[in-house]
């Protein structure tokens, strides 16, 4: 089969519920999700069907993604392309200690993500790069299949500018609620790949 004829790919991109901890920069962090998470999860899910499941091998995505396939007789396949951003020395640290210690750190961040990296970080270049790979792969692998993805608030919105091509200092500004649910479809035609945003649902 050629890359035109492929049939189209619907791809849903799960973030985590909530997780235990509270509100602090959790990138690699892995923190077990709350009950409300759990019902977060499960409310945006409701009569869901995916012929693939695919997560992060985090536990605020992987315990859900287990538990979700281990119900709908699915396999699940456990991709660290599809982990959060890994934040360094700002892991489980607040806005407000990591300002406490670099007023301007945030503010250049957010600003540049691609040209700032926190220290001891992925680079966002790296981060972005592996996503990608993420993307191409399931893209590779999954024609004419819906495949849930259950994954990270800010691999959704690296999603957004590698797909749409918004700036990736924009892209930060999309939010991601806990439980959101993004579609993304990808068409195949004469002229290449084709691909477009559905939906982006908050939970």
């Amino acid at each position: 089969m050629n890359e035109t004829s492929k049939p189209a790919i619907i791809l849903d991109f799960l973030r985590h519920g909530e997780a235990q901890g509270g509100h602090y920069y959790r990138g690699v962090t892995d923190d077990p999700l709350t009950e409300l998470g759990w019902r977060q999860m499960y409310g945006q899910c409701s009569g869901g069907q995916w012929d693939a499941v695919i997560s992060s091998p985090l536990r605020r995505c992987r315990s859900f993604a287990s538990a979700w396939c281990q119900q709908q007789q699915r396999t699940l396949r456990i991709d660290p392309a599809w982990m959060e951003i890994d934040f360094g020395d700002w892991e489980g640290q607040t806005a407000d200690q990591i300002s406490a210690q670099d007023p301007d750190a945030l503010a250049q961040f957010y600003a540049d993500p691609v040209g700032y990296t926190p220290p001891n970080a992925e680079s966002y270049s790296a981060f972005s790069e592996r996503v990608a790979q993420g993307l191409e792969d399931v893209l590779a692998n999954h024609a004419g299949q819906n495949v849930l993805i259950v994954t990270h608030g800010g691999v959704i919105r690296a999603l957004f500018s590698l797909i749409l091509g918004i700036p990736v200092a924009q892209s930060w500004q999309i939010d991601v609620p806990h439980a959101c649910l993004t579609r993304f479809s990808c068409f195949h035609d004469p002229g290449g790949r084709f691909m477009q945003l559905n939906f982006h649902k908050a939970g």
